[in-house]
């Protein structure tokens, strides 16, 4: 007796067919917008750490993609009737998945982490932003290019569905599927002898793909009892490159003018505490100042940049100063804790005598004038009066406090800043628009970008987020203080900031 195969039947092997090609033209599109996350991470320095790289990259890929086909699309394989409606359901959820992911591979690129719940406020904070300047045009072809986007995938559907029957005739399916599972074995293999050999080219790509959670020595020990993974996972994702940077400075071009009119001054009370209240300017709150910083504080306010950063910088000249003189604006600067013989064309800032540049502040009715002083030198200069004709930013430690604090008579919005942010500030007051990433990792204080800073404590890496100061050293320990009272805080760190943090402070080096 011959048993013919029933149309139902018939139709869902199609169907079944169609889903399975579908989810490979996915996976090959979704291996393209990931190579991204490739590109974003820093090249691999061994034979055995780019295999890795390309067999994880296809193997997890592949995995998360037909993952997705078999838990969403593959039921209604069977429960759908109508081959229009579940093509029209796969494009949606094609189109919302390869979406999400070129969302991901552009938030990593930006920040260095993905989505997930725990980022879920940083995320938002990132985007808010730029979502809010936004105008109807831009939405409008933010939209249009969602609706272009499902409409490729609808006609990608169609184009298999109508030539599946030639495609069921195509066997490559076993091949496809092997190739992508031996990658994703391989992959967990080269982890697994990677994870318990230590060898950090291989372990340093562990966050570099969405939803990765590779097999481990780690783990495997962690099972019988031996091992404190919890532990390790914490100071694993805490470990940062805390050698010194080698760049070109400035990393991009600055093309902006100065105002050579303006009058600006910036003071910073070194070694001592300050007793009064300062009159004419505001309280701009808490001022993260390195505590390894001498010397060379004044330098690292004039760049923008960390400790770390400066040997790098030391032989050019801060964008601060060459823009002022390029646009005539004359520059006065005074460190008590240089020798005022420096020569001062051969030093990235220069000293003068205190009694000449008090002198010219008094006399001049423009220039840039920058200085670190004692309490006696701070004693000669009426801050009350010279608010009413100079732009003014004062960095000091009040007796009664724990930390320093900026005061202004700058419209500053923010109560919370670094020596790093004092640069984009003073170039933004003096009308120049060119953006602070391009010369500095700090952000202009009249209009900032971030709800966090970064900053480095000698070989340590500091972040400062919502009155907290987290201090990060090599190994990965950490501590984290109230920068109020600059006591400890038993509280779980943000792995996730950190990870922004330090995508923030090493990508400046690498523009």
């Amino acid at each position: 007796m011959i048993f013919n195969e029933s149309p139902r039947r018939k139709q869902i092997n199609e169907l079944v067919a169609w889903g399975h090609w579908f989810a490979l033209a996915n996976i090959l599109m979704a291996l393209v917008i990931s190579s991204v996350y490739l590109l974003s991470s820093p090249i691999s320095s061994t034979p055995i750490s780019i295999i890795y790289m390309f067999v994880t990259w296809i193997g997890h890929i592949s995995f998360i993609t037909f993952f997705g086909f078999v838990v969403l699309l593959l039921p209604l394989c069977y429960k759908i009737k109508q081959p229009r409606i579940l093509r029209v359901f796969g494009s949606a959820i094609a189109a919302i998945g390869l979406a999400l992911l070129a969302f991901d591979a552009l938030l990593y690129n930006k920040t260095g982490f993905h989505i997930s719940f725990s980022s879920a406020a940083l995320v938002r904070s990132e985007t808010e932003g730029h979502m809010g300047a936004f105008n109807w045009l831009q939405w409008f072809y933010l939209l249009l290019l969602v609706v272009v986007w499902l409409m490729f995938q609808l006609v990608l559907a169609n184009a298999i569905h109508k030539r599946i029957k030639r495609f069921m005739k195509v066997h490559i399916g076993i091949y496809a599927s092997s190739a992508f599972v031996f990658c994703f074995v391989v992959s967990h293999a080269i982890h697994v002898w990677a994870d318990a050999k230590l060898y950090a080219p291989v372990l340093q790509q562990d966050n570099m793909l969405p939803l990765s959670y590779p097999a481990t020595a780690k783990t495997l020990m962690s099972r019988i009892g031996v091992f404190d993974l919890q532990d390790y996972k914490q100071r694993q994702n805490l470990q940062f490159n805390d050698d010194n940077y080698s760049f070109d400075y400035p990393p991009k071009p600055i093309y902006c003018s100065v105002d050579a009119t303006q009058k600006l001054l910036f003071l910073s009370l070194r070694n001592d505490t300050l007793s009064f209240v300062p009159e004419g300017l505001m309280d701009n709150g808490f001022h993260f100042v390195s505590s390894t910083l001498k010397s060379d504080y004044l330098m690292s306010v004039v760049y923008g940049l960390p400790q770390g950063f400066l040997p790098s910088v030391a032989n050019t000249q801060p964008v601060t100063l060459a823009l002022s003189k390029a646009f005539n604006l004359d520059v006065s600067m005074y460190n008590h804790k240089t020798s005022n013989q420096d020569d001062a064309e051969n030093k990235p800032f220069y000293s003068s005598n205190w009694n000449s540049f008090i002198s010219k502040l008094n006399e001049q009715s423009s220039g840039l004038f920058m200085a670190t002083v004692t309490n006696q030198e701070l004693a000669s200069i009426d801050l009350k009066a010279l608010s009413l004709s100079t732009k003014i930013l004062f960095v000091a430690k009040p007796e009664d406090s724990a930390f320093h604090k900026l005061y202004s008579n700058l419209p500053l919005k923010t109560d919370m800043s670094t020596t790093e942010d004092i640069a984009p500030t003073i170039l933004t007051e003096l009308g120049c628009n060119a953006a602070p990433d391009n010369y500095s990792i700090g952000q202009a204080l009249q209009s900032p970008t971030r709800a966090w800073a970064v900053s480095t404590q000698g070989r340590h890496l500091i972040v400062v987020h919502k009155g907290l100061i987290t201090e990060v050293s090599k190994n990965g320990s950490f501590e984290i203080r109230d920068y109020m009272t600059n006591e400890k805080v038993l509280t779980e760190i943000d792995t996730n900031l950190l990870s922004r943090s330090i995508k923030h402070i090493t990508e400046f080096s690498k523009q």
